[in-house]
């Protein structure tokens, strides 16, 4: 682990041991299926406005610029091997180059490799890697982890299928994962929160786990399916760097991040002594998660109808369901085979209760104000945190729900969420207006009343909508054109603009 630790800390090293462990799978395969394949794809958009339009740039894996009237290129070779029954591998490098990026003119989006033995999994690298319940297509995104931000290097051990847990009667079921990793971003927030003495931190380390169970499976005899889990997400160690009215500058203070410390971000439990005043009055790191419960039905001919609850948590009393009220609500349909309507989900999300804008009373008697205190009744202020100022965020990019408005949006240098107590309605819809020609339509309304602590002056109200066309001609194999349509109104979704983007994809098979 303490090696682990270590290499972690340096990005370089990280990155050619990645690298190293690739070159090293590829080169031992003999037997087996193997199959090497690409993907090259380019994309351009224009938009009215200042920014790209809201859904255009979120679900992208952070790749779209949120700067209007932009493009990119982008390619990569993947491989795949098959070497017995129980055990495989995969490895992947995809680099994309473009115009008005956060990350230079070529960046390297996924270089992984991936072993396969049973039912468990080793990951090392950076990975497109979708593992929520919510449709990744639909929803609005997950709590914890969407597919808005780029891939975070490090490792990642996981039973990523649900199996079967012995001697249930073939009626329980189980999955997980624990991932390690490290942030990248450090330019990129010293030069957006610098030069305006904004708090920020660099050299982040990235801790996720999640454990899921599932009663029934309607993959075989029965109808009904129950699934219930808890997803958790932490920041720690690192450099903080907050402003000093003394020494008028940015100061900047390391956080411990050895073993011990990573243990306590394991067990959410407070700092060590060496960490900040906050860290050991409340939990080390910055530390947030969801529990999801999720509900399926299969109807008569396949299809499955699904009811399901993603709940926010921040500390012991979002744990405990004191913000109760808090959370998505949604019901999905999913058709088993490709038809006019395969897929419609609709979603209600409210984000007001935050148990209260009241974290604590200090004028309480000692016994009542210290259980209150480790409890964390109210005040919650959801994606914000007191050392790590940007938060659930990579590149400015949230790693959760796009409709928390991710720091990028920010124009006064602050890496922090300004606006998570909302409500919403979304819904997301597709299927096929013909055999080659797929579509795609989102649309959602919300209102943002900013934070418990810095409320908006009035409230931003807005409407984000894309419609998205794609064609993949059976004359030409393997090719895709998909062009979206997207517009949004009001303040919400960061100000009025439409626009228009356009995606042509290549795949096929090197060997």
């Amino acid at each position: 682990m303490k090696k682990l630790f270590t290499i972690l800390k340096n990005t370089e090293s990280a990155r050619f041991w990645i690298f190293a462990v690739i070159i090293c799978i590829s080169d031992i395969y003999i037997y087996g299926q193997s199959e090497t394949s690409y993907r090259a794809e380019a994309f351009a958009s224009v938009a009215s406005g200042e920014h790209t339009p809201f859904w255009t740039v979120n679900q992208s894996w952070g790749i779209t610029p949120l700067e209007a009237n932009n493009f990119y290129l982008r390619g990569g070779v993947f491989h795949e091997q098959k070497l017995s029954g129980n055990f495989s591998f995969d490895a992947g490098i995809d680099l994309v180059g473009g115009a008005k990026s956060f990350y230079g003119n070529v960046w390297i989006q996924q270089l992984y490799g991936r072993i396969n033995w049973k039912i468990f999994r080793l990951d090392l690298g950076q990975r497109e890697d979708y593992t929520s319940f919510l449709n990744s297509r639909l929803s609005s995104g997950d709590f914890v982890e969407s597919n808005n931000f780029r891939p975070i290097p490090g490792v990642k051990f996981s039973v990523p299928e649900f199996t079967l847990i012995p001697f249930t009667k073939g009626n329980l079921y189980f999955k997980g994962d624990f991932f390690v990793g490290k942030y990248l971003d450090d330019k990129w927030k010293e030069n957006r929160a610098a030069p305006l003495n904004r708090q920020y931190a660099t050299g982040i380390l990235y801790h996720r786990k999640s454990v899921y169970f599932r009663f029934g499976n309607i993959e075989t005899s029965n109808r009904m399916q129950f699934a219930f889990g808890m997803n958790h997400a932490a920041q720690w160690g690192g450099t903080l760097y907050s402003f000093s009215e003394t020494e008028n500058r940015l100061v900047g203070r390391a956080q411990p991040q050895d073993l011990d410390d990573f243990i306590r971000i394991f067990m959410a439990k407070e700092g060590s002594a060496n960490s900040t005043a906050a860290d050991r009055v409340h939990v080390a790191g910055s530390q947030w998660g969801a529990y999801t419960l999720k509900y399926d039905y299969r109807l008569e001919n396949n299809s499955v109808l699904s009811i399901y609850t993603n709940h926010l948590f921040e500390d012991g009393s979002g744990m405990g369901f004191q913000n109760y009220m808090d959370g998505i609500f949604g019901i999905e349909y999913s058709a088993r085979k490709p038809k006019a309507v395969s897929g419609v989900v609709f979603e209600y999300i409210y984000t007001k209760q935050q148990t209260g804008a009241v974290h604590f009373n200090h004028s309480m008697d000692d016994e009542h104000r210290d259980k209150l205190f480790k409890k964390g009744n109210g005040g919650d202020n959801y994606y914000n945190n007191v050392d790590y100022a940007e938060g659930p965020s990579y590149f400015g990019h949230t790693l959760g729900t796009p409709l928390f408005l991710s720091p990028m949006y920010n124009t006064d240098g602050s890496l922090n969420f300004k606006g998570t107590r909302i409500m919403a309605l979304h819904m997301g819809l597709e299927g096929f207006a013909a055999s080659t020609l797929q579509y795609r339509i989102l649309l959602t309304a919300g209102k943002n009343y900013g934070t418990h602590f810095i409320p908006f002056s009035s409230v931003k109200k807005g409407i984000a909508s894309q419609l998205e066309l794609k064609w993949s001609p059976k004359s030409l194999d393997n090719w895709d054109f998909t062009l979206s349509l997207a517009c949004d109104r009001g303040e919400f979704f960061g100000g009025d603009t439409a626009g228009a983007a356009l995606s042509v994809v290549k795949r096929g098979i090197i060997r």
